[in-house]
Parts: structure tokens; C-alpha cells; sequence
């Protein structure tokens, strides 16, 4: 059996740590709620005719929250960079050894 003590300090632990854990909560509840809104939500009765029609018309204009955006592959990459006047736009150190010459070894950042 759990002390009156034990009981305040998880209340307090919840309350000092909701800014972390309640913007998730809600938006997790947001979204479900959303997604069963023809079924009448989480715990709601089912909606009427004129209410069904009503959340048809926002999921028409509402967003998508699940965007697919495919990353570039590295010819489209590689083509983005030599669009750039011939240089790349995150300053490579190859490219500044490139255009000083053979005098001066190319250093190269990473492993």
C-alpha cells in the first residue's frame, strides 16, 4: 500500500514534467479524434447527416499531416550544386583546392 508521501510525489513529479509530455498527449488525442471523426470520435456518439457533412467539408480544406517528400538522389544533388556558378553552395573544401591550384593539398572535413 502506497504513503500518502508517495502519492504527492508522483503528483508533483506529473505536474513538474507535463511541459514535456502534454503537447505530445494532445496532439496524439487531436489526431485520433480526427481521424475517427465519421465514427463519431474516440468516446462521441455517431454524428448526424448535417454533422457528417459539416466534417466532410473541413477534411476537404483542412491539411494533410502526413507529407511524403522524397529525397534528392545524388545525380540531382550533384546537379543542384553545378547550378551554383560552378561552385558548390556549401563551400566544399575540394572545390576551394580545385580553384587554388595544385599547390596546396585538398583537407577534407570528416573521417
Amino acid at each position: 500500500m502506497e504513503t500518502w508521501q508517495n502519492l504527492l510525489l508522483k503528483a508533483v513529479l506529473m505536474l513538474v514534467t507535463a511541459p514535456a509530455w502534454y503537447p505530445f498527449l494532445k496532439a496524439v488525442w487531436e489526431e485520433l479524434n480526427d481521424s475517427m471523426a465519421e465514427e463519431g470520435g474516440l468516446f462521441g456518439r455517431p454524428p448526424t447527416a448535417r454533422e457528417l457533412e459539416e466534417i466532410e467539408q473541413e477534411k476537404r480544406y483542412k491539411r494533410d499531416p502526413l507529407i511524403h517528400e522524397p529525397w534528392p538522389s545524388r545525380e540531382e544533388r550533384m546537379r543542384g550544386r553545378k547550378t551554383m556558378g560552378g561552385k558548390s553552395g556549401g563551400g566544399d573544401d575540394a572545390d576551394e583546392g580545385a580553384a587554388r591550384g595544385p599547390s596546396r593539398p585538398v583537407r577534407r572535413r570528416g573521417f
